[in-house]
């Protein structure tokens, strides 16, 4: 499974989406489950899930899925093409 299959379903399930949800809608400001403690909930998933560590001042810019997955990639993941059309 390359990483973009594993970072949407995670963000899925962790807020407890339904699979059609398009990843421009995973944002902070969508969904009212997303607060401080889920924040420090969520990067603890993404570390250990990507094998990644974050750190506070880039945790405070963690708010969207294409925060997430940019910031996955300034540290080292790797993402397929696909990925640079969706969300």
């Amino acid at each position: 499974m390359d990483t973009e299959d594993r970072l949407l379903p995670l963000l899925l399930d962790f807020f407890e989406l339904p699979a059609d949800t398009p990843p421009e809608d995973i944002r902070q400001q969508l969904l009212p489950a997303w607060d401080s403690l889920a924040t420090v909930q969520l990067i603890t998933d993404l570390e250990r899930a990507f094998s990644v560590n974050f750190d506070i001042d880039e945790i405070t810019r963690l708010r969207s899925y294409r925060e997430i997955r940019d910031a996955l990639i300034r540290q080292g993941v790797r993402f397929d093409n696909s990925a640079d059309q969706r969300g």
